[in-house]
């Protein structure tokens, strides 16, 4: 019996990969000012990107509700959901919410909800591995192990070039922004473990933070195989510089066999504005 896979919109997509994981998507909101764009691919990213930083305020965003997932859920005998972190969201709540909701209403259905601990590249590093795991034929239970365990091994990195947005809505102090300005810092970030965003390094301009980046790919990655791996790179508005940095992360991580470039979603743009890249990795590739 397929297992299928549903996402919130903070997993960033190509359309090659829609086709490939089919995952049915639960868009997010994001609102600014006086406006609301409702995350289903149909978002001018580059004009609401225009219209955040003409603004005052901070973006904001509001996650599906239960009843929007409980819609997805109740068509499927099986299905996995996969939620942007919960300490940056209410998404995966609103999903467990509905995941119990449905069971209830049909004791037979199988749904398991996974907390990702992460967003934008590592979500879609978690769709991924769910994927390939459901294409082996290995059972929900199994999955679901293998599933937790894969997300205690992902690794999330990102370089945000203008922290704008990061300090209007509480993700970055006004003081600590204020002073990596001043000192034109560009610092590299990530998940601390449990989901919460922590500075991983400081580093003075974005090409300096680019290649201290990459340096941190290589020691992470230093004890897996030689072309064992796959990282993601999400990046807003800044192909050349992704692809660039691609470049550099196959040359000088051995590990890598792979890395996936997809364009930030509205969600994700939201936080990593134009010229932002996040990078997801995983020792248990």
């Amino acid at each position: 019996m397929k297992i299928q896979l549903i996402v919130d919109s903070c997993c960033d997509l190509t359309p090659e990969l829609k086709e490939k994981l089919v995952p049915d998507i639960a868009p997010l909101t994001i609102r600014l000012a006086g406006s609301e764009y409702l995350d289903d691919g149909t978002v001018d990213v580059a004009a609401m990107l225009d219209e955040m930083a003409a603004s005052k305020q901070g973006a904001s965003s509001a996650c599906p509700s239960s009843e929007d997932y409980a819609e997805h859920m109740r068509k499927y005998d099986q299905c996995f959901v996969v939620t942007l972190s919960s300490k940056l969201s209410g998404s995966y709540n609103a999903a467990r919410i509905a995941a119990e909701m449905v069971m209830e209403e049909f004791p037979d259905k199988k749904i398991y909800v996974f907390d990702s601990k992460t967003a934008s590249a590592g979500e879609l590093q978690l769709a991924l591995f769910l994927h390939e795991k459901i294409e082996q034929g290995l059972s929900f239970d199994e999955i679901v192990v293998l599933g937790e365990e894969f997300i205690d091994s992902l690794r999330t990195m990102f370089v945000v070039e203008d922290l704008g947005n990061l300090i209007r809505n509480g993700r970055l102090s006004k003081v600590s922004g204020l002073i990596a300005s001043v000192l034109s810092l560009c610092p590299i970030m990530g998940e601390n473990g449990q989901g919460d965003i922590k500075l991983v390094a400081k580093v003075r301009g974005i090409q300096n933070s680019l290649r201290k980046l990459v340096e941190l790919v290589s020691e992470h990655t230093s004890n897996a195989a030689a072309n064992s791996l796959r990282l993601v790179l999400s990046y807003c508005h800044c192909p050349e510089r992704a692809t660039a940095l691609k470049t550099d992360l196959m040359e000088k991580c051995n590990a890598l066999r792979e890395v996936i470039l997809v364009s930030t979603g509205a969600l994700s743009s939201m936080y990593a504005n134009k010229g932002g890249v996040v990078i997801a990795f995983s020792s248990a590739d």
